[in-house]
């Protein structure tokens, strides 16, 4: 090799043109050229550039991109699964709240329902304390109702749809009549039924009822101040014969209802007394 370099067997001759100089050096930097580059068959083998060192980068990157693939898909994956999760509680909030929504609902109207109940079993209890009462206090009543008719009946009254009726067995007249009825605690009889006037007639008597007009004349009054609307008049009667302004309840007429008959306040009779129990 340094043969080719540093010998040349002809010397540069200067007299030779530059331009055919400068051609000679340059083919004889090539030639050195080739001569320097090995050969094959010398030994040694020219070096061509290692691509081995750029594999550990591309396995790098190939498994850095299936990282990111593989952190994508569990992004997404967890995304989803929150997702879904969220929409469930979400749906199972609102079917909790639905169903909060309805027990309110129900329990408030089986509240009112059991408020009503209680108002209307209350309110019966009431009545049926009322009534109670009532009939403890009508029990009372019957019992000194009893008791007063046992006493009286004793005394010689007589008792009809709750009264009682005293007949007298004297004579007086209609003012002396009225004032032993009250005497005793009552007063003339006062008629206010068909019943009760064919009871009285039924008695056989020829007898004072508490019914006069002395206070003004033709407006007949009972003794406790009520006018007459009713009147069971004898046929004929009343006739104010002989200033006749009391009433008798006279049994010898032929109608057993129509009994009536006025009469001198000062003529003698029997007296009939009401006391009502």
């Amino acid at each position: 090799m340094s043969e080719g370099v540093y010998e040349n067997p002809e010397p540069f001759k200067d007299d030779e043109p530059d331009a055919m100089k400068n051609t000679d050096i340059d083919g004889q930097i090539y030639s050195n050229v080739r001569a320097f580059k090995p050969s094959p068959r010398d030994g040694i083998v020219a070096s061509e550039p290692d691509s081995s060192g750029k594999r550990p980068f591309l396995v790098a990157a190939v498994c850095l991109g299936l990282l990111c693939v593989l952190l994508l898909a569990g992004i997404i994956g967890l995304s989803v699964y929150y997702n879904r999760a969220i929409k469930d509680s979400e749906d199972k909030r609102n079917n909790l709240s639905q169903s909060c929504s309805l027990y309110k609902t129900n329990a408030t109207a089986e509240r009112d329902q059991l408020q009503t109940r209680y108002n209307n079993l209350t309110e019966e209890r009431d009545q049926l304390q009322t009534r109670y009462n009532n009939l403890t206090e009508e029990k009372g009543h019957i019992q000194l109702k009893l008791f007063v008719i046992e006493q009286h009946c004793q005394e010689g009254w007589r008792y009809f749809d709750s009264s009682l009726y005293f007949l007298s067995t004297e004579t007086k007249t209609w003012e002396k009549s009225r004032q032993d009825c009250q005497g005793r605690g009552a007063d003339l009889v006062i008629i206010n039924s068909r019943e009760e006037q064919t009871f009285l007639f039924n008695l056989h008597l020829r007898a004072w009822i508490g019914l006069t007009d002395s206070v003004t004349e033709g407006i007949w009054k009972w003794v406790d101040g009520t006018p007459l609307t009713t009147g069971y008049w004898g046929k004929g009667q009343p006739d104010d014969y002989g200033q006749e302004d009391c009433v008798e309840i006279y049994y010898g007429q032929d109608d057993p209802v129509k009994t009536w008959n006025d009469e001198n306040c000062h003529k003698y009779h029997d007296w009939i007394c009401e006391k009502v129990v």
